[in-house]
């Protein structure tokens, strides 16, 4: 399973059934795993037996024995007092929980940004699924949100990207200001806007930034940013700036899956995703102008790019959401592309008109993206190797 190990060495047995349970019961159980020791000789024959471990935190007299074995492991040490180890990392050991997993979980992030840098990690079997649509209110967003949440069901490690010009995932995720107008918590984290500096400044450090500032939301069973402090930062993203984002996601060698959420425009921008894209999803519902609005980026993308556009055509698979009738759902041939779309998914009533939707309201939209997902990539396809 696709979870990182987290190896705890610690002679209080209760301690370690303390920090299993807190970890299986929060939305951390979906990150770590917790392979627990009360001796050093018990984590050795683990580690000689060739079992996985991302991170381990030691007291230091269990560590004394352990180095030699794991030369190239994040170690941390679990201290009464800071200094008392000869280690790089020391960390409190009796401190609360959630404190002590956000700094172990900043660690191995290091760790990871690190290892990339001396390129013991590659990006190869991340599946890039981008969602676009020509117009507004076809349940892009719905669409894209559903797919992320069913690629972390199929225990694909999954992230987020939204690059929508209008943030609307918010809605979606219970992330909206609330009745005294107050703005909505991610836009006082650092997030998009943040590592966008970073990709221009310090691109070696663009991998490390994104460990260790992404978040998690346990519904959606995948990481994210935040949203954009700025919204300048958003208009003028390029077409190197979003390369840049897809591939420092990659290369972290933390993901499967990376679902990208589109806006409605069509710019340098979105050919860059396009092409960074195994598959794009171009929604569309019943609705003739959206049919005509589809049509008519397509063209602009063939008249301004030519052949560039034009040899994207194959990555592209049109859905037809909020369809009145759900009939053959698996993916058919392209014989009229915009008046038959590929795949269809049901139209949900009670979303229609809605100020704002629960993520996972609905069994009936759920199961049709799920059904998507697993058409798009096939169980076993698409796993990054541990």
């Amino acid at each position: 399973m696709n979870k990182y190990q987290l190896g705890v060495a610690v002679k209080d047995p209760e301690y370690l059934k303390r920090l299993a349970d807190y970890i299986r019961d929060s939305k951390l159980g979906e990150q770590w795993q917790v392979v627990a020791f009360t001796n050093s000789e018990a984590c050795r024959r683990y580690v000689q037996q060739g079992y996985k471990m991302d991170v381990l935190a030691a007291q230091p007299e269990l560590l004394a024995g352990l180095k030699a074995e794991l030369p190239k492991l994040p170690v941390i040490a679990l201290v009464l007092k800071l200094g008392e180890s000869d280690e790089e990392h020391e960390l409190h050991q009796y401190q609360p929980l959630p404190q002590l997993l956000q700094r172990l979980s900043e660690i191995h992030a290091r760790a990871a940004a690190r290892q990339m840098a001396i390129g013991e990690e590659t990006s190869a079997g991340v599946r890039v699924i981008s969602v676009y649509s020509a117009s507004g209110g076809t349940g892009k967003t719905a669409l894209a949100l559903h797919l992320a949440h069913a690629a972390g069901a199929h225990r694909r490690r999954t992230f987020y990207l939204n690059l929508e010009r209008w943030n609307s995932s918010a809605a979606w995720l219970g992330t909206l200001p609330n009745g005294n107008g107050d703005p909505i918590e991610d836009a006082k984290e650092e997030g998009l806007s943040e590592l966008l500096y970073s990709l221009k400044a310090q691109p070696e450090q663009a991998v490390q930034w994104i460990m260790e500032h992404r978040k998690r939301d346990s519904q959606l069973k995948g990481d994210y940013l935040a949203v954009c402090t700025n919204l300048e930062d958003r208009l003028t993203l390029c077409e190197e700036d979003a390369q840049g984002l897809i591939d420092a996601i990659s290369r972290s060698g933390q993901y499967d899956v990376i679902i990208v959420d589109l806006d409605s425009d069509m710019d340098g921008m979105h050919v860059a995703v396009f092409e960074k894209s195994d598959q794009v999803l171009w929604v569309m519902n019943g609705n003739a102008s959206v049919k005509n609005k589809q049509k008519m980026a397509r063209s602009y993308g063939e008249q301004k790019w030519n052949g560039r556009f034009k040899g994207l055509a194959r990555k592209f698979i049109d859905v037809n959401n909020q369809a009145a009738r759900v009939g053959q759902t698996a993916l058919q041939g392209e014989t009229d592309r915009m008046n038959h779309a590929a795949f269809q998914l049901p139209e949900i009533p009670e979303w229609r008109g809605a100020g704002s939707v629960k993520l996972l309201s609905s069994p009936l939209y759920r199961a049709a993206a799920d059904q998507l997902f697993k058409q798009l990539i096939p169980e076993g396809v698409g796993m990054v190797a541990e």
